[in-house]
C-alpha cells in the first residue's frame, strides 16, 4: 500500500485497496522504516514503546538481582528505585514513576505479583504430602474421616472496599458503624466430602496462650468430638496450621483421647496447604460482607445517645455466620485436593495439585 502510495498518491491507493482510509495510509508512510524494520510473522504493532527504555531496562536489571537474592519486590519498592535511578538517566525530566506507569511497565515487561512462599516451599509440600500419604496408608480414612480447621478473625465493621463512584472526584465514602477496630474470631471446619461443622465463634476474649488453649479444647471437644462418627471414636485426621496452640501437649492428648491423627500444615503454607484458605475463606467473608451491607441498608439500626451507630447485634451476626455456612456452595472437596490431602491414591486425581 505504502509502495502505490509513493508511487500514485494516498488517495489512488485507497480507492485501489478496498477503500483504505487516506489518513491510515498517511500514517503508515510515516512509520515506513519501523514497519519494514519489524518482523515478517508480526501482525500488528500495538502500544506505545516506552518512553524511559534506558530507565525501564536499568530497573528490570535490578529486579532481577533481587529475586535472584531471594528478596521480596513490590510495586511501591519499583516505582520508589525508579525515580531514584531516573537521576542518573538522561532524557528523564518530569519522570513522576505514577501508578499508571507502573502498570504500564508491569505488563511492558511480562511481570506480575505473586504470593510470596519460604525459600524451600517445594521442599515443605513434598514433605508434607509424604506424611499425609503415610497416615493415609496406615489408617485408610474415608474422605468423611479427614478434616480442616481454621481460625479466621472478622470485623463488625465489614463495609466494601471500593465502591462505584463519578470521574473526577476528590473524596470518596463509604457508610460505616465506627467500629472498624471491633473484632470477634471464627472458626471453621469441615471435613473432604464436603461435611460442615458448626462454627465456632468468639466474640470477645483476651488474647494469650492459656486462653487460646482453652478454647481450642473446648472446640475439641464440643464441635470436633460431635462431628459424624465422631462419638464412635472413629480413625481420623485433623489438619490444622502451625499455630503455636496446636502443638500444645493438652491439644495433642485430647485428639490422641478421640482417636485423631494430627498433621500440622508447615509454617508459611497455609495458602497452598490448607483447604480453608484455598477455597471457603474467602467466599465465606464475601458473602458476610453482602449480609452487612444488606443490613446497613435496610435493617433496624439503633443509636447511641451520642449518635453512633450500634453494631449489628451478637444474634444477627451469628444468624448471617449460620446462613452464609449452610448457603455456601460446593467447593471444600475441591479445596481438599488441591491440597494433596483427599487425592486418590493412584494418582488419578494428582492433576488437580497445587
Amino acid at each position: 500500500v505504502v509502495s502505490y502510495a509513493e508511487a500514485h498518491g494516498n488517495r489512488a491507493a485507497g480507492r485501489e485497496f478496498d477503500g483504505i482510509a487516506e489518513s491510515n495510509i498517511r500514517l503508515w508512510r510515516q512509520q515506513k522504516e519501523c514497519l519494514q524494520a519489524l518482523p515478517r510473522m508480526k501482525m500488528a504493532e500495538r502500544g506505545k514503546s516506552a518512553a524511559y527504555p534506558e530507565l525501564e531496562a536499568k530497573l528490570v536489571e535490578w529486579i532481577a538481582e533481587r529475586r535472584q537474592q531471594g528478596s521480596g519486590v513490590s510495586i511501591v519498592e519499583v516505582r520508589m528505585k525508579a525515580l531514584t535511578i531516573a537521576k542518573t538517566c538522561a532524557n528523564t525530566a518530569g519522570f513522576k514513576a505514577s501508578h499508571g506507569w507502573g502498570n504500564r511497565f508491569m505488563n511492558c515487561h511480562s511481570l506480575s505479583v505473586q504470593r510470596k512462599l519460604p525459600m524451600d516451599s517445594d521442599t515443605k509440600v513434598l514433605q508434607f504430602q509424604k506424611f499425609i500419604i503415610k497416615l493415609r496408608k496406615q489408617h485408610c480414612y474415608d474422605l468423611s474421616l479427614i478434616g480442616n480447621a481454621d481460625q479466621t478473625p472478622l470485623n463488625f465493621d465489614n463495609p466494601y472496599n471500593r465502591t462505584l463512584e463519578v470521574k473526577g472526584a476528590k473524596t470518596v465514602s463509604i457508610a460505616t458503624t465506627d467500629h472498624e477496630k471491633s473484632r470477634f474470631t471464627i472458626m471453621l471446619a469441615c471435613m473432604a466430602d464436603e461435611t460442615k461443622l458448626p462454627p465456632y465463634i468468639v466474640f470477645k476474649c483476651k488474647t494469650n496462650a492459656k486462653i487460646y488453649e482453652a478454647l481450642m479444647l473446648d472446640w475439641l471437644q464440643t464441635v470436633w468430638a460431635k462431628r459424624p462418627c465422631g462419638l464412635k471414636r472413629k480413625r481420623s485426621l485433623v489438619v490444622l496450621d502451625a499455630f503455636q496452640c496446636h502443638c500444645m501437649l493438652s491439644i495433642k492428648k485430647r485428639l490422641q483421647q478421640d482417636k485423631t491423627d494430627l498433621a500440622i500444615i508447615p509454617g508459611g503454607m497455609t495458602k497452598m496447604l490448607q483447604p480453608l484458605d484455598v477455597t471457603v475463606n474467602k467466599p465465606m467473608k464475601d458473602a458476610l460482607r453482602r449480609k452487612w451491607n444488606t443490613w446497613l441498608l435496610e435493617g433496624e439500626r439503633t443509636f447511641t445517645a451520642g449518635r453512633r451507630m450500634r453494631t449489628p447485634t451478637l444474634q444477627d451476626v451469628t444468624q448471617w455466620i449460620a446462613d452464609v455456612w449452610v448457603e455456601l456452595p460446593a467447593i471444600i472437596r475441591k479445596g481438599f485436593l488441591k491440597c494433596s490431602i483427599s487425592n486418590a491414591m493412584e494418582g488419578s486425581k494428582d492433576d488437580a495439585l497445587w
